[in-house]
C-alpha cells in the first residue's frame, strides 16, 4: 500500500493521461495507478510486432537470415540507422528486428510490419487474449494519421506480455528467452534504467512521440519485478523525471521482499 501511495503522490500533479503498473514477480504483489489504461502506442508497438516476428520465425514462415534489399521509399523519418543507409544495401530479418529495438529504428518497424502483415500481428494479439493493444498503421503513414487511425496499447496488457515472457509462455520458452535478450539490447536507457547500475539486466521497450512516452519491461534485480509506464497528452520531459523516480521507488519496494 505504501508503494501505490508513493506513485500516486508522484504523478498527482501531472496533466494528461498516465498509467503505471508494477508487479513483484516472486511475491506476486502488484498495483496499478493512473487515470488511463489506453494510450497511443508510439514505439511500444515494436513489442507487439516483435511477438509476431518471433512467432513466424518459430513456424519457419520467415527466416532470420533472409535478406531484404533496402529501397529509398522504405526510409521513415525520425530515429534509427536505416535512414542513413544507401539504397540497395542488404539487411537480414535479424538485422531489422535488432535495429528496431536497440536503436528504435522506425524504418525497420515499417519494413517488418509489411513482411509479417499487420493483420497477422493483430490476430496473434487477439489469440493471446489482448483486447486493447493493436497495430493499425505504419509509422509516419500520414494518410492514416489524417483519418484518425492510431496504434493503441494497454499498460496492463503490456505487463501481461512481459510476465508471460518471464515465464517462457509466449510462443515457446526458447522464443520468449530470445525476446527477453532482444529487449536487453535497448540503448535508450534514460527512464527505467536511469538509477540502476550497469550490472542490473533490464529487458525493456521504450516508445516516444510528441506528447507521448512509454517504458516497460522486466528488471532482473536481486528480486525481479515488472514495471510498465505510459503517458500521452503530457509534458514529456516532466513525465520522464517522474517515471525515473517511480522506477527507483519500485526497486526499493522490491528489495523488501528479499
Amino acid at each position: 500500500m505504501m508503494l501505490i501511495k508513493q506513485i500516486r503522490d508522484r504523478i498527482n500533479n501531472i496533466n494528461g493521461n498516465i498509467g503505471i503498473y508494477y508487479k513483484d514477480i516472486r511475491s506476486g504483489y502488484s498495483c496499478y495507478e493512473g487515470n488511463s489504461d489506453l494510450f497511443a502506442a508510439a514505439g511500444i508497438a515494436k513489442l507487439f510486432l516483435s511477438i509476431e516476428v518471433f512467432k513466424q520465425l518459430e513456424e519457419e514462415i520467415i527466416n532470420k537470415d533472409t535478406k531484404y534489399v533496402l529501397k529509398n521509399s522504405d526510409k521513415a523519418p525520425s530515429i534509427g540507422a536505416i535512414l542513413n543507409l544507401h539504397e540497395g544495401i542488404e539487411l537480414t530479418i535479424e538485422d531489422l528486428y535488432k535495429m528496431m529495438v536497440s536503436v528504435g529504428d522506425n524504418s525497420a518497424f515499417n519494413i517488418l510490419s509489411n513482411i509479417v502483415g499487420i493483420d497477422k500481428i493483430n490476430k496473434t494479439l487477439s489469440d493471446m487474449g489482448l483486447i486493447t493493444s493493436r497495430i493499425r498503421r505504419l509509422f509516419f503513414d500520414q494518410e492514416s494519421i489524417d483519418r484518425g487511425i492510431e496504434n493503441h496499447s494497454s499498460v496492463r496488457e503490456i505487463g501481461d506480455i512481459f510476465e508471460r515472457l518471464y515465464y517462457g509462455q509466449i510462443i515457446s520458452n526458447k522464443a520468449s528467452q530470445e525476446m527477453i535478450n532482444l529487449f536487453m539490447l535497448q540503448q535508450r536507457n534514460y527512464i527505467i534504467p536511469y538509477y540502476f547500475n550497469e550490472y542490473t539486466p533490464i529487458s525493456h521497450q521504450l516508445g516516444e512521440d510528441e506528447g507521448i512516452i512509454h517504458d516497460a519491461g522486466i528488471i532482473f534485480s536481486k528480486n525481479p519485478f515488472i514495471l510498465c509506464m505510459s503517458a500521452d497528452n503530457v509534458d514529456v520531459r516532466k513525465v520522464e523525471s517522474a517515471m525515473r523516480d517511480i522506477a527507483l521507488m519500485c526497486m526499493k519496494n522490491s528489495n523488501k521482499f528479499n
